[in-house]
């Protein structure tokens, strides 16, 4: 019995049942090969739509971490002390670069990012030296996937033009007081996708997918 009320008519197997029952048999089994490549056909596309197809970055030591980036970002040889380099292609208009350093936490008592907010003083102050055009925009405790750390936001001038900078200090999460991190300079050119200091790795920038997905350990969730 159709469920379909009569004046909708006929159903699609009621119109289309007779006419395949009318069909040799090798006519239904060529009909139910072409159906069933469709169905292949239509669940790989469907998975391929659906999987992460981003790079992927795997750091193994002195402290583990990953993470994925987009295609805009390429990864290059890290400059010295860094464990992990990205940045924009060459001739990129607005270029942008997320670079990785390992550090050790000092000896410390009670909630890490307390001692994390003490070495970023002295942190400022080496940054000052470090870049020309520097000024400090602001500081203060973040978190990236339950994991505790503290950024400083600053702008300075790299290659004559001025560039908004993101630097994060961010430590593994859990109830075991972490005594190693990483430490993370983000910079992003000014540009209609960056046009202040506050959306390096928040905006439409490529740096927000890097930072929002790193994860310590090498495995992903």
């Amino acid at each position: 019995m159709s469920v379909v009320r009569p004046e909708f008519g006929p159903t699609l197997p009621e119109l289309l049942g007779p006419r395949i029952r009318a069909l040799p048999r090798g006519g239904r089994i060529a009909l139910a090969v072409v159906v069933a490549l469709v169905l292949v056909a239509l669940v790989y596309v469907l998975r391929r739509d659906t999987e992460d197809t981003r790079a992927r970055a795997v750091v193994r030591e002195p402290i583990a971490y990953n993470l994925v980036y987009p295609p805009a970002l390429v990864r290059v040889r890290p400059h010295a002390g860094e464990t992990l380099r990205l940045q924009t292609p060459p001739g990129t208009p607005a270029p942008q670069s997320f670079a990785v350093k390992p550090f050790k936490l000092p000896p410390y008592h009670g909630d890490s990012t307390g001692i994390l907010t003490l070495m970023s003083a002295n942190m400022i102050t080496r940054m000052q030296s470090a870049y020309a055009g520097f000024a400090w925009r602001g500081d203060g405790r973040v978190n990236y996937n339950r994991q505790p750390g503290y950024e400083i936001l600053f702008q300075a001038k790299i290659g004559g033009r001025t560039t908004y900078g993101r630097r994060t200090m961010l430590v593994p999460g859990g109830d075991t007081p972490p005594t190693e991190g990483v430490d993370i300079t983000m910079l992003a050119a000014r540009s209609p996708a960056v046009p202040r200091v506050d959306a390096v790795g928040a905006a439409n920038g490529a740096l927000k997918t890097a930072i929002r997905s790193l994860r310590f350990g090498t495995e992903r969730p």
